[in-house]
C-alpha cells in the first residue's frame, strides 16, 4: 500500500486542526498518511506545520529547503566551483540533522542541482534546455559529472546511515550526461540504499524538452524510485505550459506529448514499490471542486489497489 502525503508549504500559522492547508487542501481526508514540509515562509511556519502533522498523527517528511526566510541555501551539488560543492555537502548535513530532530522520516534534495530545466518552467517554450550557461554542464565530460555526483552520493549515503533518516534525490534537471549515458543507474547501483524521487510534472517537462519518453525514463530508474511528487503538467493549444494539475486516471500515454502521463508513471512506480510515498504535489485551486474530488478518489484507489489484489 502506497502512502499518500499532503504538502505543507508557504505560510502556516493557523491553529492545528483548522482543516485546510495554505493552498486550500482539505487536511481531514482519511487517506492522508503524512505531510511533506517544504518552502515554508519562516521557521515559525515550520513549527505550525509540525503541529498540524502531530495533530493528525502523520508521518513527517521534508523537502529541502525547509523554509525560506533566513533559511538554508540550496545544495549546489554540481557547481563548477569545488568549494561550492563542498559547501553543498555541509548544507545537506545540517538540513538532514535538522529534519531528523523534527521527527521527519525522510528528506528530499533536488538533484542534479544546478541543472538546466529549459524555458518551459517559466514561459511555455519546450526546446532542449540550454546546458551551456554559467551553471550548465555542456563542457563537462560524462566522467567528470559522474565523479562530482559520486562525491555527493557517497556523502549522502553516509549521512543517511548516521542520522537514520531516509534520503531521496529528486530529479530537478537532466542533461545529456544523464540521458545519453547511465550515470544515475551507476550511482544508485553503488549506493542502493539512497532513493530517487520523481516529480511527475517536472519529468514531463524534461522529457518533452529533450525528446524523451517519460515512461521509458521512469522504467530505467524504477528500482530506486521510492518517492513520487504526483501532479500533471500540460501544454495548452497556444503552447503555454501549466503544472501542479491534480492527476486523475485519464492522464495517460494516450494524451502524451500534450499531457504528461502522470497516472501511468504513478502506476508503474507503485506496482514496483508498493510502499512508496506519494506526495500529491498539486494545487487544489487548479481545477474545479468536482475534478479535485475525482483526483483524490483516483489517488486513494491507486494507493490501496496492490493490497486489495
Amino acid at each position: 500500500m502506497a502512502l499518500l502525503f499532503v504538502p505543507l508549504t508557504g505560510a502556516f500559522q493557523q491553529a492545528a486542526g483548522s482543516g485546510l492547508s495554505t493552498l486550500g487542501e482539505n487536511l481531514d481526508r482519511p487517506h492522508w498518511s503524512g505531510a511533506e514540509l517544504s518552502g515554508l515562509d519562516s521557521l515559525r511556519d515550520v513549527w505550525g506545520a509540525v503541529s498540524e502533522a502531530e495533530f493528525h498523527d502523520w508521518i513527517l517528511g521534508v523537502r529541502h529547503p525547509l523554509y525560506i526566510k533566513e533559511g538554508p541555501a540550496p545544495c549546489r551539488f554540481l557547481d563548477r566551483d569545488p568549494a561550492e560543492r563542498k559547501l553543498a555537502l555541509d548544507i545537506a548535513t545540517t538540513a538532514a540533522e535538522a529534519a531528523h530532530h523534527l521527527g521527519a522520516r525522510y528528506i528530499v534534495f533536488p538533484f542534479p542541482f544546478p541543472g538546466p530545466v529549459g524555458a518551459g518552467a517559466e514561459g511555455g517554450a519546450h526546446q532542449p534546455p540550454d546546458a551551456g550557461g554559467p551553471d550548465g554542464l555542456a563542457d563537462w565530460t560524462e566522467e567528470a559529472v559522474y565523479e562530482a555526483s559520486r562525491q555527493a552520493f557517497a556523502h549522502l549515503a553516509e549521512l543517511q546511515e548516521r542520522e537514520r533518516i531516509q534520503i531521496a534525490l529528486e530529479l530537478s534537471g537532466l542533461t545529456r550526461h544523464f540521458l545519453d549515458g547511465d550515470i544515475l543507474s551507476r550511482l544508485f547501483g553503488e549506493f542502493p540504499d539512497l532513493s530517487l524521487c520523481i516529480d511527475t510534472g517536472r519529468l514531463g517537462l524534461l522529457a518533452r524538452s529533450w525528446g524523451q519518453d517519460p515512461l521509458e525514463l521512469t522504467k530505467r530508474w524504477l528500482p530506486w524510485t521510492r518517492y513520487l511528487h504526483l501532479h500533471t503538467s500540460l501544454w495548452e493549444e497556444d503552447g503555454s505550459y501549466r503544472d501542479r494539475i491534480p492527476t486523475n486516471g485519464t492522464h495517460s500515454t494516450a494524451l502524451w506529448p500534450r499531457v504528461t502521463p502522470a497516472a501511468d508513471i504513478a502506476r508503474l512506480v507503485t506496482e514496483a514499490q508498493p510502499r512508496c510515498s506519494v506526495v500529491l504535489w498539486h494545487d487544489p485551486r487548479a481545477v474545479t471542486a468536482g475534478e479535485l474530488e475525482e483526483a483524490h478518489r483516483w489517488a486513494a484507489a491507486m494507493a490501496v489497489r496492490k493490497e486489495a489484489g
